[in-house]
């Protein structure tokens, strides 16, 4: 058996998700752990403009016997995703040392073609209570929180599928095939759009591959990355706008804010294998490159409420903390003191 010490040089984080009053931090990594932060102290000090550091992890959720690939939140729930199954905790109990998953999903499996799946990543659309789960099967997996039921499965993709988010009345996919899948729920079961930034000469990047890793939605904009270069689409046009940094690595981040159309303030993350993550403008330009304690990124979080913070991480055993876009202010240790 391995010792802790090795153990922990292996750390890799690949999900957070905050509760939406900001009192608490959740990070999920390779072993099945949540590890949580509890933000009460940092949100009262921002407030009063004294700078405070997170402390070390309050509590850490053997949550899963394989990894925490994907985390969403709710107003009432911390939702993780794992190989073959969806749990949901209350944020309310987290805290609590014998708290255990309010309720579970466990997907179905197609085992003579695909095996258990695992659950890539995690979208939620409060507005219909439902939450999409990106999956190993090639498929999006849509179930309704109040029933636990599958109500709807949305394919397309020709291989496992990397990210799915969920935006107004739209939902994005992006997968290993080089495909980016946009749907209207409501119009069918078609999607609406489909993107192959590969095949953008301003994107592509044969050496590296065509897999879409990352996406998001904003308003009537799309971003992503993978192999190919991070890119803007326009969804109307669905005409390439703007190509992001880096130039060379591998993205497994890309990211809108609040400040998305904020001009030189920056809206767009993109983070990957680089020990740096990029803050730029609907533009392409850089408005800050700040440094990783992680080799390559993962995972990054954004909150706006109470207060601005974003954490990021991946191959560490800590997550980097940033109270603006700007720079990092601190760093802290996934690891119980």
């Amino acid at each position: 058996m391995a010792s802790p010490l090795i153990k922990n040089l292996y750390t890799t984080t690949f999900s957070q998700a905050s509760s939406h009053d900001g009192s608490l931090l959740a990070v999920g990594n390779n072993e099945g752990k949540i590890v949580m932060f509890d933000l009460t102290g940092v949100a009262a000090n921002q407030e009063s403009g004294i700078g405070e550091r997170l402390k070390s992890p309050c509590r850490v959720i053997n949550a899963h016997s394989d990894a925490v690939y994907a985390m969403v939140t709710t107003d009432a729930f911390c939702i993780s995703g794992t190989t073959g199954l969806i749990a949901g905790r209350r944020w309310s109990e987290v805290r609590q040392p014998q708290s255990q998953a309010a309720w579970t999903i466990s997907l179905e499996c197609d085992q003579a073609n695909f095996g258990t799946p695992e659950v890539n990543s995690l979208g939620y659309d409060g507005s219909r209570g439902l939450v999409y789960a990106a999956c190993g099967d090639w498929r999006t997996h849509v179930y309704d929180l109040e029933t636990g039921k599958r109500t709807q499965t949305l394919e397309g993709h020709d291989d496992y599928v990397h990210d799915v988010v969920a935006s107004g009345d739209l939902v994005a996919s992006a997968g290993e095939d080089g495909q980016v899948l946009v749907w209207d729920p409501r119009a069918g079961r078609e999607p609406r759009h489909r993107l192959a930034p590969h095949t953008h000469t301003q994107l592509a990047r044969p050496h590296l591959g065509r897999f879409v890793a990352s996406l998001d939605l904003y308003n009537d904009w799309l971003v992503c990355g993978g192999g190919p270069r991070a890119g803007v689409f326009h969804l109307r046009s669905l005409a390439l706008t703007t190509v992001l940094p880096p130039p060379k690595p591998a993205i497994h981040v890309t990211k809108f804010t609040r400040h998305a159309e904020g001009g030189d303030r920056g809206g767009i993350v993109v983070a990957g294998v680089t020990p740096n993550l990029y803050v730029c403008s609907m533009a392409g330009m850089v408005t800050a490159q700040l440094p990783s304690s992680s080799p390559s990124i993962y995972t990054v979080n954004v909150s706006e409420k109470p207060f601005t913070m974003m954490t990021y991480g991946g191959t560490s055993t800590k997550i980097d903390v940033c109270f603006n876009l700007n720079y990092r202010d601190h760093t802290v240790s996934l690891l119980e003191e």
